[in-house]
């Protein structure tokens, strides 16, 4: 595809991190559509939602790094986020993520205001969920260190993460 136009520079506030985090069960969602290269349509299943996970503030980081191989583009997502302590809730909430084979699609709220919908492509589809690639847990070495495990998702995509109109948080929780 060549260039067609240029871009101004942005003079907004540019913060980093991730305000919120939801993760969908690949097989529960029906439909994604994009138009113009913005996500407008998810459909779930009945009774099927997007869970939210709360995280500790400042934990959680959505990466997209992007290269071109044998003239075909490649871009690896990853969500990385940390949960706190090893009780009975959280180790069940990361097996289940941990097992869940067929993948998941998240719902990234940047604090820049944007959500981006991971581990969906318009060319391939749920083809290429997102999936556990390393969970971590500690229990810190001294009084004050965090305990808890810190879980990465990835997954593979021929383009960049859509950003989407709908309001996943308000709509599909």
């Amino acid at each position: 595809m060549p260039i067609t136009a240029g871009l101004a520079k942005d003079c907004n506030p540019n913060s980093g991190g991730v305000l919120r985090i939801a993760l969908a069960n690949a097989a529960d969602i029906t439909t994604i559509s994009a138009t113009g290269g913005v996500v407008d349509t998810i459909t779930m299943g009945t009774s099927k939602v997007f869970y939210e996970f709360q995280a500790e503030q400042d934990t959680v980081e959505w990466r997209e790094n992007g290269e071109q191989v044998n003239g075909s583009l490649k871009y690896t997502e990853e969500i990385e986020m940390f949960f706190r302590k090893q009780n009975a809730t959280t180790v069940a909430a990361m097996k289940e993520i941990g097992e869940n084979l067929c993948g998941m699609v998240a719902a990234v709220l940047t604090t820049n205001g944007e959500t981006f919908i991971v581990g969906w492509s318009e060319n391939l589809g749920l083809e290429r969920p997102l999936k556990l690639a390393s969970d971590a847990s500690t229990s810190g070495k001294d009084l004050t260190d965090l305990s808890g495990s810190t879980m990465t998702l990835s997954a593979m995509s021929d383009s960049k993460a859509y950003t989407t109109s709908v309001d996943v948080f308000g709509t599909l929780l």
